[in-house]
């Protein structure tokens, strides 16, 4: 299956965009654009068109879910399809004109293939080629790993196995752990049998602690009840010593109160009262003293303090006047400049005036200060220079004529230029086209030539075949070199008749099964070995530790007491001489017979011991012979394999060699295939060049033009295209002269007339201009310079009249005004001041003559009046201040007094000296009264319940100076007794634990329920590590026979396109069968081997890209063929080696379609030179 088209009708940042993919011999596609050109969203787009959109997408940004669409035309055996996919939950699937489609209609086209096989096997990214570098270099010890996580694009297999036989190995392992689950779980079954074990029960043991309890109880419950007597005593002994000073306390306070006789209570706050009252009383009458003489000396300043109440009234007529005589200040300096700018402007205008001619009009406006025949005379000037000023409108129509006649003199002048050229331009048409020659171009001449240029370059052509013979020679060399000793010519190259891909591919998994059998026996051997070793270990530690007596020992010890008896009894040895043997031997026999029996499982437990490690050593033995029967296996299929390949005359050639000496062979059969056809290229294309080379110079020949015999295809092209230029030149400008002689005569006859037009204009123009000047007194036959500069010394004339217009209107007449108003106003303000005052001093020192000095006076008079308002209105704030402060201290006296008065009353006093010594004797009695009530309440409250009396009595009856000894005494034997009670207690609790051990509890229930459940532990840890000892076993089997199937063909393909990606650096890639599990390493032309880990980051990234490769190519010869979408694969290639990139993908595209996504332009010639210009290249 192939994409014929793509339709990104509304899907992210795409709109109606449609991205064509025609066929090709190699169906390559490179897509390019920029960054956030949308090339991964076109990478989505055709995973979401082929299996549907995902219900939380993210590329409705642009367009909303229920418009996202997409629509594809797809190429299958089966016949082509075209076919629109919608973001929907059903009928997603639909036609082009929107009928819907079944959910099965690409099926037949993906061959059964699902959404996460086609991502995997069928999509590659940069990110993913790095992953599967680094996933490589973490599984680079195991070869089969490596093979499966490339061909399946599957990362991080190897933490799957990793993570299983973790697990298995934290439930069980030969070595005992005490970290295993199993063990952990037999350990719990060992203590609940030797608890079990432990719990019997003994009648006369039972008795003997039954008796020892009771015996310790009675012991215990004595000592509690002397422990209770001293506790009470010291009880009493303690409440005395706590209450005899708070009871002599309170029968002093109790004598203290009698002696103070009857008392007045007064407030328990009368002397703060009191106290506080004589401060404020003298706090009030000094501020009464000090605030009434201030407030004397404000009164009498006050009354001092005159105030212009007259100039207060007019304060805002002052200040507008003084704002006005700051305004106005400048007002007359600046008359006077006007007034002389003026005067200039007047004296330029009638120097223009003069200049045209006009008499003169009187005396200058600006002069003559201001009376008012001055102010007649100066604008009956203005008025009659402006009378002698032509009208506005008459100077701009004459201008208007002035503009006029440039382009009417223009225009007539270029109308008879352009109408004598034209004629000269006929004239010299009819003379070429006379002096032209007439050259007939014979048709043969033409077709020879033609064919001779089909050719294009006939030398460089040559050189080209020439140099592809040359390099086809030179890649033949090169591939024959690579077949090293055992390249025999292409003859028997051909004639070889190797064993096939699948035999060779069988006998690798062959060799590979024996040499793997051979390891797993050598392993199985050293495994027994060391199994042997540490059960003969355990057995010396074993009896080492538990010396176990067996049955050949009794036998032993009892053969030797009656070999004794023997002796003894039959008077061979004497009784005084033999006894004591005799006795020792019985008695070592009895002592060893006893042992067995108490020690019966130690001794069954060491016979165990012995059987397993005869099992293990016969077990080891059959290990080795398995070893040596498959080494004599490795050695015979040695040998076969070196007879084949000595059959087929590639004597000791090793067999990892032979697929890359095979793809290699016909490496070379295809370069000696590919020099032969182009020799025969190089001969045809010579045979061509001569044909035509003949036919062209019989067509030179037959035109009458002379051509050499030996003369080159480049020399007679030559000649021939001349011959044919210069007809065709002749020809051509003979049409362009004839061409441009019908043109030009019209264009004459037009400019003919333009020029009687232009003539009539100019006339029209003399006519209006002499009625213009004649209105604006100027003479007619005036020269337009003349003119020119009557008109600008007329704007002169006017532009100086409307400025001094423009001064004595806008600024002179106005400035006067603003001074006569402000005299006016300051009159008014100065005799309003008159009137008001009526003869009082400071009138007359306002100068009602000069307006501006009395606006001066005026304000000074103001500042002082206000001034003194100020200093009065201030004086006045200060008095009612201390009038209130006097008010203030005569109301604190009264009030302190009135404060006082209850007080005297109530204590029947009348000064306040007495009062104080009444309050003293109040507080005094207060006093003591709530000392006797503490006293009295924390007697009763410390007194464990008793009376006042019977507490009064119990102290009174007690030696107080004894009482520290007495308790001292007391609490020593109370400590002992405490202690001899803990002493008991514990023995007591001892003894119950050993009488309930031996007594009916369910001790032997729950040892036997935590057996039970140990025992369940133990099998589920069993069933547990069964599944998952299994699923790491299968996925080992799953890894080694796609090892054992796919590695021969798998890996000589993959070593060729890893050696094209590193340029040759890189011959081939190998197995290390001699490692464990095997290895991958990349073989170097040199013979040097280089393991996963010695790979740089990108070499290890092409070694992932080439097993990826190969894997997709062997998929693709069983099962149908899906695009390949490679997205920026070379982000960290150079030029080189992404060329060599490109080649592995132009090798892939000849099976499959490959969509080459990348934001690299750079990449575009390169892709250009492999694929050839008509390479398919969208961009974004």
């Amino acid at each position: 299956m192939r994409f014929k088209r793509l339709d990104l009708a509304r899907y992210g940042k795409f709109t109606d965009r449609r991205i064509e993919f025609p066929a090709a011999r190699r169906d390559f596609h490179m897509i390019v654009g920029p960054n956030e050109a949308g090339k991964s969203t076109l990478r989505q787009a055709f995973f979401d068109l082929l299996f549907g959109f995902h219900p939380r997408t993210p590329l409705d940004f642009l367009h909303p879910k229920s418009e996202l669409r997409l629509g594809a035309a797809l190429e299958h055996a089966g016949g082509p399809l075209d076919f629109q996919r919608f973001k929907g939950n059903k009928n997603t699937l639909r036609a082009p004109d929107g009928a819907p489609l079944p959910d099965t209609a690409l099926d037949g086209f993906l061959g059964g293939a699902t959404g996460d096989f086609f991502d995997k096997m069928f999509g590659l990214d940069h990110p993913r080629l790095v992953q599967g570098g680094n996933d490589m270099l973490k599984a680079q010890d195991d070869v089969g790993q490596v093979l499966f996580q490339a061909a399946a694009g599957v990362a991080s297999l190897g933490k799957v196995y990793e993570a299983l036989q973790a697990e298995a190995s934290q439930l069980w392992a030969p070595k005992k752990s005490k970290d295993r689950l199993w063990y952990m779980a037999q350990a719990q079954l060992d203590e609940a049998n030797a608890v079990l074990k432990a719990v019997t029960v003994r009648t006369r043991e039972w008795a003997e602690l039954h008796k020892h309890v009771q015996d310790l109880q009675d012991a215990a419950h004595e000592q509690r009840e002397r422990h209770g007597h001293l506790m009470a005593r010291r009880t009493r002994l303690e409440r005395i010593r706590r209450l005899a000073p708070g009871l002599t306390a309170l029968i002093g306070h109790e004598k203290s109160l009698r002696e103070l006789g009857a008392v007045i209570e007064l407030p328990a706050d009368a002397a703060a009262v009191l106290a506080s009252a004589e401060i404020e009383l003298a706090k009030a009458e000094q501020r009464l003293a000090t605030h009434g003489l201030e407030a004397a000396r404000l009164e009498a300043a006050l009354a001092g303090v005159e105030i212009d109440e007259d100039v207060l009234a007019l304060a805002t007529e002052i200040e507008a006047l003084e704002v006005l005589r700051h305004r106005y200040g400048a007002h007359a300096q600046n008359i006077q400049r006007y007034q002389g700018e003026a005067a200039s402007l007047w004296q330029d205008a009638v120097d223009a005036a003069m200049q045209l001619g006009w008499p003169p009009v009187g005396q200058s406006p600006g002069a003559g200060g201001g009376a008012d025949d001055a102010q007649a005379a100066a604008a009956a000037a203005l008025a009659a220079m402006q009378a002698r000023l032509p009208a506005l409108p008459l100077r701009r129509h004459i201008e208007q004529l002035l503009r006029e006649h440039g382009g009417l003199l223009q225009a007539l002048q270029a109308s008879e230029r352009a109408m004598r050229g034209r004629q000269s331009e006929i004239d010299g048409l009819k003379a070429r086209l006379a002096e032209l020659p007439v050259i007939e171009l014979r048709p043969g001449l033409r077709a020879a030539l033609e064919h001779a240029a089909s050719l294009g370059e006939p030398q460089a052509a040559m050189r080209k075949a020439i140099a592809a013979v040359e390099k086809a020679q030179s890649d033949l060399d090169s591939a024959a070199a690579g077949l090293g000793a055992w390249f025999r010519g292409v003859p028997e190259l051909m004639a070889l008749q190797p064993p096939s891909p699948q035999e060779l591919a069988g006998l690798a998994t062959q060799r590979q099964e024996l040499a793997s059998d051979l390891k797993t026996a050598r392993q199985r051997h050293a495994e027994l070995a060391k199994s042997v070793q540490e059960r003969e270990l355990a057995l010396r530690h074993y009896q080492q530790l538990h010396h176990p007596v067996t049955s050949e020992d009794v036998l032993r010890a009892r053969e030797q007491r009656d070999a004794a008896w023997q002796a003894l009894s039959g008077g061979a040895v004497p009784m005084a001489a033999g006894a004591p043997a005799f006795q020792q031997g019985m008695r070592r026999a009895d002592e060893l017979a006893d042992a067995r029996l108490d020690n019966v499982q130690e001794a069954a437990e060491l016979q165990s011991r012995q059987h397993q490690l005869e099992q293990e050593q016969q077990r080891r033995e059959l290990a080795s012979a398995d070893c040596r029967a498959h080494e004599a296996r490795l050695r015979e299929f040695e040998a076969r394999w070196n007879d084949m390949c000595q059959a087929l005359g590639l004597p000791d050639m090793p067999m990892e060699r032979v697929s890359g000496w095979l793809a290699q062979k016909d490496k070379v059969l295809d370069a000696a295939q590919s020099l032969a056809a182009a020799r025969q290229e190089q001969e045809g294309l010579a045979a061509r060049q001569e044909a035509i080379r003949a036919e062209l110079r019989q067509a030179l020949l037959a035109a009458g033009l002379p051509a050499d015999e030996d003369a080159d295809m480049a020399v007679l092209r030559l000649q021939a295209n001349d011959y044919v230029a210069a007809a065709e030149a002749s020809r051509v400008r003979r049409a362009a002269l004839s061409d441009q002689l019908i043109e030009a005569r019209p264009v004459l006859t037009g400019l003919q007339q333009a020029r009687d037009a232009a003539q009539g204009d100019m006339e029209r123009w003399r006519q209006d201009s002499a009625a213009a000047l004649a209105k604006a007194g100027l003479p007619a036959d005036s020269e337009i310079a003349a003119v020119q500069g009557a008109l600008a010394l007329m704007e002169v004339i006017a532009e100086k009249l409307r400025q001094i217009r423009q001064r004595r209107v806008e600024h002179i007449d106005v400035m006067r005004g603003e001074l006569q108003g402000f005299e006016a106003m300051a009159g008014r303000l100065a005799q309003a001041l008159r009137a008001g005052a009526d003869g009082a001093d400071g009138v007359d020192s306002v100068d009602s003559g000069d307006p501006a000095q009395a606006s001066r006076d005026l304000s000074a008079r103001l500042a002082a009046a206000r001034q003194a308002l100020e200093q009065a209105t201030s004086m006045r704030g200060e008095l009612d201040h201390l009038r209130s402060q006097l008010r203030e201290a005569n109301e604190s006296i009264q009030l302190a007094s009135a404060s006082l008065r209850p007080l005297l009353a109530r204590a029947g006093v009348q000064d306040q000296e007495a009062l104080r010594q009444a309050i003293a004797r109040s507080d005094r009695h207060g006093s003591l009264a709530a000392a006797i009530g503490r006293a009295h309440a924390e007697l009763l409250e410390n007194g464990d319940g008793y009376t006042r009396e019977q507490l009064q009595a119990e102290i009174e009856g007690a030696d107080l100076t004894q009482l520290a000894a007495e308790l001292e005494a007391l609490n020593a034997d109370i400590n002992a007794a405490a202690a001899e009670h803990t002493r008991l207690a514990v023995e007591l609790a001892d003894a119950v634990r050993r009488l309930e051990a031996v007594s009916g509890t369910d001790a032997a229930a729950r040892a036997e329920s935590q057996r039970q459940e140990a025992l369940a532990r133990m099998a589920d840890a069993a069933e547990r590590y069964i599944k998952v000892h299994t699923a790491a076993r299968l996925l080992r089997w799953s890894i080694d026979r796609y090892r054992e199937e796919k590695q021969g063909p798998m890996l000589a393909r993959a070593g060729a396109i890893f050696s094209q990606l590193t340029l040759g650096s890189f011959e081939r890639l190998a197995v290390d069968f001699d490692r464990e599990p095997m290895v991958l390493e990349g073989l170097r032309s040199d013979g040097a081997k280089v393991g996963i880990a010695g790979l740089s980051d990108g070499t290890r990234d092409q070694l992932y890209l080439a097993l990826r490769l190969a894997a997709l190519e062997l998929h693709l010869q069983q099962a149908a063929p899906l695009p390949f979408i490679a997205d920026d694969l070379f982000i960290n290639y150079d030029d080189a080696r992404a060329r060599a990139g490109l080649l592995a993908l132009a090798a892939l595209s000849e099976r499959t379609q490959v969509i080459f996504l990348s934001h690299h332009d750079h990449l575009v010639e390169t892709v250009r030179e492999v694929f050839g210009g008509e390479v398919n290249i969208v961009s974004l």
